[in-house]
């Protein structure tokens, strides 16, 4: 085994151990710098945030079975810390630390385009995206969504109605090999055949509601911008254009009836300041007139480099003044900094264990809230 394949099975057991989401896997790296240092301190730092039961560690043999897998199935497997890995989506803070990839991940090379909306779309607004969608394809860009019935499904077939240049990313809610809605098998072998396919889940992800929401970070992740087209006021398509916004992306929105309820989403986007889209000029013009779009360095500071033996008696003094300022309801970390009077490495070290003990939960925005009981 090389020491490639080997810092791969510690970055796929940290990835599949519990309680270990993308934020919480970023700060471990970050905190300890590799995979197999922070498989050390997972069950102690569980501990440490009052974890009520062990949590669970994944074995190696749990790790090689996801690249056995991958392997039969033709999925490739993009890490964070290598440079295949999207550099866009490299910008946010709760980037995957793993995508499962099925087709031809060459696209992430190109700029993307998010278009997204209502499952229950009108023709005309299916129309209108499969056309959008195409038109945009034409001039090279990508179109990201999310492979649901409605906008998105008209999405993809717009693009893949241009062969010669653009193309189309779906980003799933399950598992890279999972078809969902099955009704969209059609769609989901054309993709795998002429586009890409991408999820963070791995394999024998369960089919749950709360894994599709997770989704619309990755969507808006990969774009430049977002386009929103038919959605309600408490649609998954003002979640992505939330996300977009949070991630300093460019956010657009089709208007349309007052007495259409699928219209409420976009013309509130519009009325707070997102660019009103009427034909695909109007998105191409805006991004190519934003010339201070640059991307992020990646790099980690050397600041986020701890030595956690020197800061272990800060760190039990300050626990109980960050349990004090969180509570059920959300609040920002940058917040929760201030608030505390705590240098911002104390306060992440806490928010860590707290995490692998199961008794925090993110939202958009870099908010979190602190959850009451055990999980189990």
């Amino acid at each position: 085994m090389t020491s490639n394949d080997s810092k791969r099975l510690d970055w796929l057991r940290l990835y599949l151990s519990e309680n270990v989401g993308p934020a919480t896997f970023k700060k471990l790296l970050d905190f300890f710098g590799s995979p197999t240092k922070a498989l050390d301190h997972v069950e102690e730092w569980a501990k440490l945030g009052g974890a009520k039961h062990a949590i669970k560690i994944a074995d190696q043999k749990e790790a090689e079975n996801q690249l056995t897998i991958a392997e039969k199935l033709g999925v490739k497997l993009f890490f964070s810390d290598e440079p295949d890995y999207p550099q866009m989506l490299k910008q946010i803070s709760d980037y995957p630390p793993i995508l499962f990839t099925l087709g031809h991940p060459i696209l992430f090379s190109k700029q993307c385009i998010a278009l997204v909306g209502t499952r229950a779309a009108t023709l005309n607004g299916k129309t209108f995206a499969s056309k959008i969608a195409q038109e945009l394809a034409e001039q090279d860009y990508v179109i990201v969504s999310g492979m649901a019935k409605g906008i998105d499904r008209a999405a993809h077939i717009g693009a893949l109605n241009c062969p010669d240049n653009g193309g189309t990313i779906a980003v799933l809610g399950t598992s890279v090999d999972t078809v969902y809605p099955p009704e969209n098998e059609d769609l989901y072998n054309e993709i795998k055949e002429r586009g890409c396919l991408i999820s963070e889940f791995p394999f024998g992800t369960a089919l749950i509601p709360q894994n599709f929401p997770r989704r619309n970070r990755i969507i808006s992740g990969l774009s430049v911008g977002v386009v929103v087209i038919e959605a309600n006021l408490k649609s998954g398509s003002l979640i992505t254009a939330k996300e977009a916004l949070s991630q300093g992306r460019d956010v657009f929105a089709v208007p349309g009836s007052p007495l259409d309820p699928r219209a409420a989403g976009p013309n509130a986007l519009i009325q707070d300041g997102a660019t009103l889209v009427t034909k695909s000029t109007d998105i191409t013009d805006t991004l190519n007139n934003n010339k201070t779009f640059r991307l992020s360095d990646t790099i980690i500071p050397d600041e986020y480099q701890l030595n956690i033996e020197t800061l272990e008696k800060d760190i039990d003094k300050a626990r109980t003044v960050v349990l004090e300022n969180l509570g059920p309801e959300m609040v920002g970390i940058d917040d929760l900094i201030r608030a505390t009077n705590l240098t911002p490495r104390i306060v992440n070290v806490i928010l860590t264990q707290l995490e692998l003990a199961g008794r925090l939960e993110h939202f958009p925005g870099n908010r979190i809230a602190l959850i009451y009981g055990d999980k189990k």
